[in-house]
Parts: C-alpha cells; structure tokens; sequence
C-alpha cells in the first residue's frame, strides 16, 4: 500500500517547515500527467516525468492516512549503494553484514537478559545507502540524538556492544558516554524505502521520491541541514 514508504527525523529544534501531519495521498498529483491515460479505480494517473508499470500504480492506496514508525529509537547503518545487503530480500539475511551480526549478538543478549517487557517494536534497525566514513566499515546513525558512530566493523562489534546493551535494556535511557560518537551537523534525516529486491513497488517509486527531495532540498538551498538518503524495508504491511 505504499504508506511507509518514507520516514522522517527531526531535531526537536528543528527550523525545516516540514508538514508532519498525516495526510492523505490525494493531496498529490502528478507533475505531467497522461492526458490520454484513463485513471485507475485508485484515481492513479500515470505521470509522463516519472514513470511507473501501471501495476504499481494501481496498488497505491490513494486515502489511506500515512502511518508513522512506533519505535523509540532508530539505529541506522550507513552502509553505503553498493553493499550486499542490497540484493537481498532480507537484508539480515547477507552472513557477514552488519544487520546479520547484530541480530547475531541480540539472540545471545536475549538468553542473558531479562526480557520482562522487551519490546522488539520499541527499536527499528535497518540499513542506507549512506555512504560510510570508510570502505571497509560502516557508521550507525542512532535516532532521536542525531549521534553517528564511525568505523564499526560488522565482524567485530565490540566497541558497539555498550550502545546496543543499553537501547535494549531500555530504549528511553541515555546513550552509553564511554563510546566515541559524533553530533550530525543537520536538522533533518529524510530516509525513502528503495528496496527493490524487498518489494519492487519501493525500488521504482522510492528513487524518485529521493530525486524529487533532492531538487527541493538543492532548489531552497538546505543541503547543509536537511539529507534524504535510500533505506531497506522498515515494517509496516507493504510499505
């Protein structure tokens, strides 16, 4: 249905007008319709700029309101367009990758933790395309602090493990002072599904999602506080 297709980070201070209201998709129209395309029983009409297989496009829920992620925190790994996580349907599925071995360490944190009102829905974890600090790691972006932890190896996340301990323990607590991290300089993370290989619908329309905030961003000279990046699948039926 679409409806989680892009989710947003904001600084509480956050200057961007941004309208995080729900709203329904038929606020939208395209920029360059097909006049001589009849619309779909969605009230889809192909656009001439940005096209999409009609297919898509007819399974667009047009009125339902855009749903927000739950979670409490976000923690998201920059592992850059060209990883392999991307051509897997899962992206913990891909041995090796930082999703695969955090889950990895989770499953022995659960048989040595409590885990009386754990709650796997308080904490979304996902991958970018947010290229990382360096080829051979990635960087964890972790939500609402806008904190970004460089050089983790997915192999040897040792020097993580405080962070994911404590997030686990209780996803409201202060981050761990002992791990080195950074302030991100922007207001605001926009992140669009683009995984294709997780649903096709995301690989065609969420790209041009990214363009178009990319224009904008660019045309209204924010580029210094607010990025947009392309993300793996995060929950929600069919987003």
């Amino acid at each position: 249905m679409l409806r989680r297709i892009v989710l947003c980070h904001k600084r509480f201070y956050s200057t961007i007008p941004f309208d995080d209201k729900p709203f329904k998709f038929k606020r939208f129209e395209p920029c360059c319709p097909d006049i001589n395309a009849k619309a779909a029983s969605n009230g889809y009409v192909p656009c001439q700029a940005h096209p999409i297989p009609d297919v898509l496009g007819r399974k667009i829920d047009m009125e339902g309101a855009m749903s927000k992620s739950k979670g409490l925190r976000h923690l998201m790994a920059c592992i850059g367009p060209n990883a392999l996580e991307w051509t897997r349907a899962k992206v913990e599925a891909h041995p090796g990758g930082i999703i695969h071995s955090i889950d990895s360490f989770r499953n022995k944190w659960l048989k040595e933790n409590s885990t009386h009102g754990h709650d796997d829905r308080a904490i979304l974890t996902n991958v970018t395309d947010r290229p990382a600090s360096s080829a051979d790691s990635i960087d964890m972006i972790v939500f609402p602090e806008f904190k970004i932890y460089k050089n983790i190896y997915p192999n040897h996340l040792d020097g993580f493990h405080p962070v994911l301990d404590a997030v686990w323990k209780n996803p409201r607590d202060s981050l761990p002072k002992e791990v080195e991290s950074q302030d991100l300089t922007v207001d605001t993370i926009v992140v669009v599904c683009t995984h294709g290989r997780r649903d096709l619908r995301c690989g065609k329309i969420g790209p041009l999602i990214v363009e178009e905030f990319e224009r904008v961003i660019s045309e209204k000279g924010l580029s210094k506080k607010v990025e947009v990046w392309g993300t793996s699948h995060f929950g929600g039926k069919e987003n």
